[in-house]
């Protein structure tokens, strides 16, 4: 995400978006009654004919709908302004806002949680890509704001002693799928991990290549959990809230079946922590910004950073959101004891 202009004297923010997670950290800011200018395209009447026509519109915004891993958010709302010949004041529109488009965003006032997520994503380093081998199967994936995206998962001709090169061959497959994926992605950074020896076979072919190494007990799903909760991940790219969420789960979870004090969940016992100031570490399930919930929850976010807590809003698509959920879906890590 790349900020383009920011007005605060009209509430203004013009962005353009550069990646899915752009499209999310949007879908999460946009709140009913906010007003989006954008480019779109409609079916207007010219004459006896319906044509689908290009325009720029001012869109007092819904909702939004944004599915996983794709590329584009649908902003749903009525449109204020349009081109005065094709006579659409009023009426209700889509706009798709698609990788590579720009907006603009106007609000009432901007919540101190909205302008930190977005400076927080404009501050984001280039991707980074996960791929597990081993000598029969692997497994390419990539971290994301939203969860994990996996990109391939295949097995390869197992070796034998019939075809001894079988190994080198399986290699530089694998290599090249890599190679594939990073020129994608415009990055040139990939952990590299597997259970054996493999690996370092694959490394030899991704010149030009960075490789952070590592070891995990198989090239599968379960070997990606593993990869997840290392440090490697913090030191490659220390800005994916991803493996942060997993740890700081697991450390409630620890916290809590030692019965220490140090954790808060449910929005009365969190509310009294966060008066405290003591939140260390607060996670919360995208639901609780939806319409419904929007304004009672997000202050509560706010007063969380102001008092140099750490915010995390975890996706539908984490591998932790079922567990901060059956926690009520608003669940603290504490500096201290309240009780």
């Amino acid at each position: 995400m790349r900020i383009l202009e920011i007005d605060e004297k009209k509430n203004l923010i013009k962005l353009h978006v550069e990646d899915e997670d752009d499209l999310w950290i949007l879908h999460l800011i946009l709140e009913k009654g906010d007003i989006v200018i954008a480019r779109t395209t409609r079916d207007v009447s010219i004459g006896k004919e319906s044509r689908r026509i290009p325009m720029t519109v001012e869109l007092q915004v819904d909702h939004t709908e944004f599915q996983q891993y794709t590329s584009r958010l649908r902003i749903h709302g009525i449109i204020l302004d349009a081109p005065e010949k094709f006579g659409i004041k009023g009426a209700h529109h889509t706009i798709n806002l698609d990788l590579g488009d720009e907006i603009m965003i106007i609000k009432e006032k901007w919540s101190e949680f909205s302008l930190e997520k977005i400076k927080r994503q404009a501050e984001k380093k280039g991707k980074l890509l996960i791929a597990l081998v081993d000598f029969d199967e692997y497994l390419i994936a990539i971290p994301m704001a939203q969860g994990v995206r996996i990109l391939q998962e295949r097995s390869l001709p197992s070796p034998n002693k019939e075809n001894e090169g079988i190994i080198e061959e399986n290699a530089k497959e694998v290599a090249e799928e890599i190679k594939s994926y990073l020129n994608t992605l415009f990055t040139n950074v990939v952990i590299l991990a597997g259970p054996g020896p493999f690996k370092e076979i694959v490394a030899k072919h991704l010149q030009n290549v960075k490789v952070y190494m590592d070891s995990v007990s198989s090239a599968t799903r379960n070997g990606l959990n593993e990869i997840l909760r290392r440090d490697v991940i913090n030191q490659v790219y220390r800005d994916y809230e991803l493996a942060e969420e997993v740890k700081v789960m697991e450390k409630i979870m620890e916290n809590l079946s030692k019965d220490t004090g140090l954790i808060a969940y449910g929005k009365d016992d969190v509310k009294k922590a966060v008066e405290y100031g003591a939140v260390d570490t607060l996670l919360v399930i995208e639901d609780y910004l939806s319409a419904d919930t929007r304004e009672e929850i997000e202050p509560v976010l706010e007063d969380v950073e102001r008092k140099k807590g750490r915010v995390m809003i975890v996706p539908k698509d984490s591998t932790i959101y079922y567990q901060v959920k059956n926690l009520t879906g608003i669940v603290a890590l504490l500096r201290f004891r309240i009780n």
